[in-house]
């Protein structure tokens, strides 16, 4: 029981891993492990999508991990185009970026003692505000009758203002809607399998009776079928939030 935290919620915790200051004349590096997890899901990234692509790039056959990565950036280019049309492939680096980044940090999180990205607000709600922000700057440009549309047609002129606050509202919670799916999705599975895996820790060590060692194995094959579930989420997840970035997408180029 040593090596398991206090709380369910302790492993979501940002701590400062070390702090440097290579000169006095600069300001100290402070290392978290919120900023030394968010280098690993890039380097990550780094490595499979890039370093083993130019592996022997004269292959006429790629390696599997190739073929596997073509295989996703055709799957994203695909669900781009179904939602957007032709007019939206040029954005599907961006869609492939975010696909990944996401399913990488999930993935990333699931490993025992490791730390999850993606279950904190803070990273979810910088891709949502930073998507959105992109996409209302291409909106304006796209449309110069932007915030008109935020007014429904044939209503009163007395609603106009109240209705237009509803509009401009719900349009903004998109950003909100978008965090808080993925971090909250994330968090609580984590937390899931923390109190299953303590609760599975607590029936093996109870040395006193014989019949702790065999109910162990119950709660232990739901904590696989849960951490099964759990790379099944973080693969929806990401798909989820791509399909909903796509749809809104669709909305710079098609009024409502």
């Amino acid at each position: 029981m040593g090596l398991l935290v206090l709380s369910p919620f302790e492993q979501f915790e940002i701590f400062v891993v070390e702090s440097l200051q290579p000169s006095s004349l600069l300001p100290s590096v402070i290392l978290t492990n919120y900023l030394v997890y968010l280098v690993y899901v890039s380097l990550a990234i780094f490595f499979l999508f890039v370093v083993v692509g130019l592996l022997n790039p004269y292959r006429i056959v790629g390696y599997r991990w190739q073929v596997l990565s073509e295989r996703i950036f055709v799957f994203i280019a695909d669900l781009v185009h179904q939602q957007v049309g032709f007019i939206g492939q040029r954005f599907v680096p961006l869609f492939f970026f975010l696909f990944v980044f996401i399913l990488t940090a999930n993935m990333i999180g699931l490993v025992p003692f490791s730390f999850t990205l993606t279950s904190h607000i803070i990273m979810t709600f910088t891709l949502s505000f930073s998507v959105f922000l992109g996409l209302t700057i291409l909106a304006i440009t796209y449309q110069p009758n932007f915030f008109s549309l935020f007014i429904p047609k044939g209503i009163p002129s007395g609603l106009v203002p109240f209705l237009f606050v509803i509009e401009l509202i719900s349009y903004v919670s998109r950003t909100f809607s978008l965090a808080i799916r993925l971090f909250a999705n994330m968090m609580s599975g984590h937390v899931l399998l923390y109190i299953l895996t303590g609760f599975c820790a607590y029936i093996f060590n109870d040395l006193h009776f014989l019949i702790g060692k065999v109910v162990f194995f119950v709660p232990f094959a739901l904590v696989l079928a849960i951490t099964a579930l759990e790379i099944g989420i973080s693969f929806l997840q990401a798909y989820v939030f791509c399909v909903l970035v796509s749809i809104y997408l669709c909305d710079v180029y098609v009024s409502h």
